[in-house]
């Protein structure tokens, strides 16, 4: 099962008090997902903190491009913890080079004021697009080896508003709209959050292309994830469909800024999130 594969590859081996082992998932890129890093410095994190402490915030910056046939070493240091809140820095190393870095903070439940913003009106998951479909059709025209990678079972269940050809990009809102879940049952709300941050990823920078008529493996654009941050307000329950309010805000000096927000199918903002990343064409 493709959801449980990933949760496995989330789950890391610890080698020693702060020292944890990540395996590469390939998925046809020519470096590591910078997802999976996100993903994984969290769930290293989150094993180095007092229990019942759940990821608040985390900012992430990516240094390297990840070697795919490396695995990474995750490195982390407790830098506080305090009655309520824990605060971790995770430096993941391939050799003896840091290819990302995020500090995580963490905090115990807690009662307080309640408020938030309002879940915007879209359309309902099912009509949407399946982005499971649209990666099936791009497979038919694609070398074998793509092929296999496009078409291959997924964890999450996506539906989009927007369809952008990845390898021939066409002029779009500058914007996206996603419903997901898991294909799957996850009942670790550490693994939730793992998961969001791995998930966080994928519509982000495709999306600040949006308005310039291209896509992220179209030839001669190079995209890259420079920084990444998440601050989870509720819990985090990809059991049911999540929706993914995405906005590009703005482009300049060959950098494209993104923000989401993620709120469950009744309406509650459970997280939000912002990338900033290169988007480059070669001349």
């Amino acid at each position: 099962m493709a959801l449980q594969k990933l949760m496995d590859l989330l789950r890391l081996e610890k080698v020693a008090d702060s020292c944890f082992i990540g395996q590469n998932q390939d998925l046809g890129l020519s470096h590591i997902f910078g997802g999976q890093l996100l993903g994984q410095a969290l769930s290293a994190a989150g094993q180095s903190v007092e229990a019942g402490r759940l990821a608040h915030s985390m900012h992430g910056y990516f240094l390297q491009a990840g070697d795919l046939a490396q695995p990474v070493e995750y490195r982390t240091q407790l830098l506080r913890e305090g009655r309520s809140f824990s605060l971790v820095n995770v430096d993941a190393m391939q050799g003896e080079q840091v290819i990302f870095r995020a500090m995580i903070s963490f905090q115990g439940a807690e009662q307080g004021f309640e408020y938030q913003a309002e879940m915007p009106q879209v359309d309902p998951p099912e009509q949407l697009i399946s982005e499971d479909l649209l990666l099936q059709k791009l497979a038919e025209k694609l070398p074998l080896e793509l092929q296999q990678k496009f078409s291959q079972p997924r964890p999450f269940d996506v539906r989009v508003k927007y369809a952008n050809n990845p390898f021939f990009g066409q002029k779009l809102p500058a914007e996206q709209v996603v419903w997901a879940k898991a294909n799957g049952e996850v009942a670790d709300p550490q693994m939730q959050q793992c998961l969001f941050a791995y998930f966080s990823d994928f519509h982000s920078l495709p999306t600040a292309l949006h308005p310039h008529a291209r896509g992220f493996l179209q030839p001669k654009m190079r995209i890259a994830s420079l920084d990444h941050s998440i601050w989870f307000h509720r819990p985090i329950d990809f059991n049911q469909w999540l929706l993914c309010a995405v906005e590009n805000r703005s482009a300049s000096n060959a950098r494209g800024f993104v923000r989401g927000e993620a709120f469950d199918s009744t309406g509650n903002l459970v997280a939000s999130y912002a990338q900033e990343g290169l988007i480059r064409e070669e001349r």
